[in-house]
């Protein structure tokens, strides 16, 4: 049940949009509102589910999830682009009504309002999927998949969360680990290292391997424990190549410039990410406390700016959560004016040569924010083109968060263009 009953009188629709910002594609707009609003799927598009082939959520829980639905992983665009829908839906504080996932004569369809909008197809699964590691443990326990790239999420708790109210504000992931119960914040890198031999035995399926988890404070410096982790699983991963890059991606906490050197001396990472998050000093304070408090905002920035002294142009990229700024109490009043703050940075970060990967704010169950509304599609389009004329004005172009490998960030979807 949605607590705005009127909303589609009070804000542009999808068609309307697209009226205003004729120079868009129409497939990517609606992606980015299936993101922005959510998708639920009908027994009939469940029914298309073949376990045999498809990947679905069941068997393994993401970060960012408390539950097992059986709906797919994600979905496949008519333009080879991925639409990443694998998260909870906040279904009892939902301000818009969300997309539907239907079947109808054997095809698969997103639908609003009983209108067929585009047909979408189901992921594949890659073959890992149904083998066992050494300790019987299915693989897909310690590493997932995207359509071409392979997923690890290392440390499955944030450390950010150990003071009370330091926690970002828009992230259900500590608060996920919480409700699923779970005690032991990481699995062993020995059958991590086993899955990844495993993917990699299929012939085709991955161009690149992420890696990410949540922050780790502790060490003689903060970060370095953090840091060790990483290095020792990326050694055990990316060691065997015998390349001196491996086509891969961290997105760790923002090491400083002795932790970035050690990073990237000791693996064959290739690019590094660190997440500022919130586009904004001010609403970076109040929404993530403890990035705030432990490094803050300004710092943050100086960081991903050396990083990409170690690594090169090119190869340092930032996400923000875009549409965080605009949340209540503290947020931007307007979006015109969180639009101005938000461009204003944004050329700051993809003039010193980082791309900027920015995530659709879905307001997530768990998380402090998780009943807040987000803005209108108009915002997202609107700063999506900005950031993509930015950085083709500043020539950068993200290799490991495009729309083949990650699928996450709409906005780098229009790079293709």
């Amino acid at each position: 049940m949605t607590e705005e009953i009127n909303w589609r009188t009070q804000e542009l629709s999808l068609d309307e949009v697209l009226q205003k910002y004729p120079d868009v594609p129409r497939i990517w707009a609606l992606k980015v509102d299936v993101q922005r609003r959510g998708v639920v799927y009908t027994q009939a598009a469940k029914d298309m589910i073949n376990p045999a082939i498809h990947q679905v959520n069941t068997g393994t829980i993401a970060l960012f999830r408390t539950t097992q639905d059986y709906t797919p992983e994600s979905l496949i665009m008519r333009d080879g682009s991925y639409l990443i829908t694998n998260f909870d839906l906040n279904k009892n504080k939902a301000f818009r009504e969300p997309y539907v996932v239907d079947a109808i004569d054997g095809h698969i369809y997103i639908m609003d309002q009983g209108k067929v909008l585009e047909e979408v197809w189901y992921w594949e699964k890659p073959e890992f999927y149904d083998k066992t590691a050494s300790n019987g443990e299915p693989f897909n326990k310690y590493i997932q998949a995207r359509p071409q790239r392979i997923d690890i999420n290392l440390n499955q708790y944030c450390h950010f969360w150990d003071k009370p109210g330091e926690g970002c504000k828009y992230c259900p992931m500590t608060p996920c680990f919480k409700m699923r119960h779970q005690t032991e914040e990481r699995e062993e890198t020995k059958y991590i290292a086993e899955a990844v031999r495993e993917a990699l035995k299929q012939e085709g399926r991955f161009s690149a391997i992420l890696v990410t988890g949540g922050s780790i404070l502790s060490g003689e410096h903060l970060f370095d424990d953090e840091l060790d982790a990483y290095i020792d699983l990326l050694q055990a991963i990316l060691g065997d190549f015998q390349v001196e890059r491996v086509p891969s991606q961290l997105i760790s906490s923002a090491f400083d410039e002795r932790q970035l050197e050690r990073l990237y001396r000791e693996t064959k990472l290739m690019t590094y990410t660190t997440d500022i998050e919130v586009l904004n000093k001010e609403k970076f304070e109040w929404i993530c406390p403890g990035k705030a408090h432990h490094v803050g905002y300004e710092e943050w920035k100086r960081r991903l700016f050396a990083a990409v002294d170690v690594f090169g142009r090119g190869n340092v990229t930032s996400g923000v959560v875009l549409g965080t700024e605009l949340a209540s109490p503290n947020g931007f009043a307007s979006e015109d004016e969180a639009y101005r703050h938000v461009i204003e940075e944004a050329e700051d970060i993809i003039s010193h040569g980082i791309p900027l990967a920015a995530n659709v704010w879905r307001t997530a169950p768990g998380a402090i924010f998780q009943n807040q509304k987000n803005p209108s599609l108009e915002y997202f389009i609107k700063t999506y083109r900005e950031f993509d004329r930015l950085a083709h004005h500043y020539g950068v172009n993200p290799y490991t968060d495009d729309y083949r490998r990650c699928g996450a960030h709409p906005g780098m979807d229009l790079l293709r263009i």
